[in-house]
């Protein structure tokens, strides 16, 4: 029988990976054999992988309850060798549509390659062009139009796009590596063209009345080039505003994935970039407001999302079709219940199953699957390599995330000492070229003063690479120490306590450089964190919201399976009074007669 990586390389799916690509597939999937009857998915589970028959067959029936609370088969369908489903679920996770039981009645057993969601997301991490060599036929179509159907050939799509736009720092929000876009839009170009109406008609008409009517003959030369300059001096001022309105609407984005809702606002005025954001789990209402009967006719008005982080609500104001923001975040609010239902589901399964000690029905072949092991750069150990993890301004270790301030704060710590450095050059230079002084003379002047300077320039720079930012899977951590062991202060905040994490970019400069603030707002007012002058803040607002999620969703796992755990053993001791026939009957037996 071939192997894992044979027959992925001969898999329709995997057709135009390269060997390098297959071998490290094929390391992150787990071959598992099933008796005849076992169950492989039961209907309502979490589905968060994709399998591929390898060999046997499987057969999937999907049930539904009727009002008397009998259930019918709705669907049912087969898989033979080659076949496969849950394509979609590597990227968007979802819940088993049908019970999937091993056919193996023919004397071949039913074998299966499973992918898990989480490992082939880092494996497209670290391999981002073996998703063009997945679903190469596959158009990508415009991303504003785009909505989310759980379609395979669109969620190969969907991923196409959010790895390419992950790997930009500089887009309009950055992307978790499983946040998958439902929503993105601007404000209505509706509310673009009431922004610039006025300004493009004073660009149109005011030059021309002035040039037009302002008498003035050729003769008179002053008055003939007034007319000139005027007319220019309006045209340029409109034109201005015209400009000022399309670059300060083509800079906001209203966002929604199925994690997050994203509100970017660009003030145009101050430079200043807001990113609000509030997990889609915080939603607890959506308004639709159309105020007027313009804005009913053009179908354009405000969505207010009310939500349970500390901003409170999020507007996404003067957008087209808002209709359509409800309707997605309704769609992702129902998800993430039915999800939630779904691990509570199968997580009880898990836990009744390990608590009876049911025998599996299904063997693992082979190796078990793991994750891809982190790269390692080629230049590790070098004197390059050493220098990145001093001074980087985003390292990841194997306990955390560390940041530093942006590298023009350095810069701009630097300018004074830098200064009186070639102050001082140029004053011996001076001294020396007209003053007869010789460089003997100035030695001991120099040396000190290049000796105070130089200790000042260190000291700014290791004060500034002191000063981090800290991200674990339980804290996070603002440090603020002194140069060499002179002092240090300390301010962290558990991740569980965060309410919400706004990112902005507060000026000019802040935004050509892209830098800002960071602020972590917490259950309590007084343990607030802000990253300050870090870089691109929303990729460090997304790596706050990532382990936030990977926090919760283990913290979840525990409670839940405490509980779990409560149940079984609730279960187990019910099952052994039975057993010992002691529980009494609770309902009345049979009346006796008159």
């Amino acid at each position: 029988m071939a192997t894992k990586a044979e027959f992925l390389e001969q898999h329709p799916l995997f057709k135009e990976l390269t060997e390098e690509e297959i071998e490290a597939l094929a390391l992150i999937t787990d071959e598992v054999r099933y008796e005849n009857g076992a169950m492989v998915a039961y209907q309502g589970d979490v589905a968060d992988s994709l399998y591929i028959v390898k060999s046997g067959r499987l057969y999937a029936e999907s049930r539904k309850n009727d009002i008397e609370n009998d259930s019918y088969v709705i669907s049912s369908q087969n898989y033979l060798t080659g076949d496969y489903f849950g394509e979609d679920w590597l990227f968007v996770p979802n819940v088993h549509p049908a019970n999937v039981k091993a056919d193996s009645r023919q004397g071949n057993p039913a074998t299966l390659l499973i992918i898990n969601g989480t490992n082939f997301v880092r494996f497209l991490n670290q391999y981002p062009d073996a998703l063009h060599g997945l679903a190469p036929e596959v158009e990508v179509v415009d991303e504003e139009e785009r909505v989310v159907a759980g379609l395979p050939d669109q969620a190969f799509a969907e991923a196409q796009k959010l790895f390419a736009k992950a790997k930009r720092r500089r887009s309009a929000i950055s992307i978790l590596p499983d946040e998958l876009v439902q929503f993105s839009a601007r404000r209505s170009h509706w509310y673009l063209l009431v922004q610039i109406f006025f300004p493009l008609l004073g660009l149109l008409v005011i030059p021309g009345l002035i040039f037009f009517f302002f008498n003035a003959q050729p003769a008179e030369a002053f008055l003939f080039r007034l007319r000139f300059w005027v007319s220019g001096f309006f045209f340029l001022i409109f034109l201005g505003i015209l400009l000022f309105q399309i670059l300060d609407w083509s800079n906001d984005y209203f966002v929604v994935t199925n994690k997050r809702v994203v509100h970017r606002e660009f003030d145009l005025r101050t430079f200043r970039v807001d990113i609000k954001t509030a997990r889609i789990e915080q939603v607890q209402s959506v308004e639709v407001l159309k105020p007027t009967f313009l804005a009913n006719m053009l179908n354009f008005g405000t969505v207010r999302i009310t939500t349970a982080s500390a901003f409170g609500t999020i507007f996404f104001d003067n957008i087209d079709n808002p209709i359509r923001v409800k309707n997605t975040l309704d769609r992702q609010s129902k998800m993430v219940k039915t999800l939630d239902a779904s691990r509570e589901q199968t997580l009880l399964r898990q836990t009744f199953g390990e608590h009876f000690a049911v025998r599996p029905q299904y063997e693992p072949v082979g190796e078990k699957a793991t994750p891809l092991p982190p790269v390692r750069p080629a230049y590790e150990g070098s004197l390059w390599y050493r220098l990145r993890q001093r001074y980087y301004w985003r390292v990841e270790t194997e306990d955390a995330i560390i940041y530093r301030k942006h590298f023009i704060v350095i810069i701009l710590r630097s300018v004074v000492p830098v200064s009186i450095g070639l102050l001082t050059a140029l004053a011996a230079f001076l001294l020396i070229a007209y003053f007869q002084f010789t460089f003997r003379q100035l030695l001991p002047a120099l040396v000190l003063v290049f000796a105070v300077d130089l200790f000042w320039l260190v000291w700014r720079i290791e004060d500034w690479r002191n000063d981090m930012f800290q991200l674990t899977d339980r804290l996070i951590v603002d440090i603020d120490r002194r140069p060499f062991g002179f002092g240090e202060s300390r301010k962290q905040a558990l991740l569980s306590n965060i309410q919400n994490v706004n990112a902005y970019t507060p000026n000019l400069i802040h935004t050509i450089f892209n830098y800002g603030n960071v602020d972590i707002e917490t259950a309590g007012a007084e343990s607030n964190l802000v990253f300050e002058n870090v870089p691109y803040p929303s990729v460090i607002q997304s790596d706050i919201f990532a382990q936030l999620e990977n926090m919760l969703d283990q913290q979840n796992r525990r409670q839940r399976g405490t509980r779990h755990k409560e149940y079984a053993l609730l279960l187990d001791v019910y099952k052994q009074t039975m057993e010992q026939d002691r529980i009494p009957d609770r309902t009345p037996g049979d009346v006796p007669p008159l």
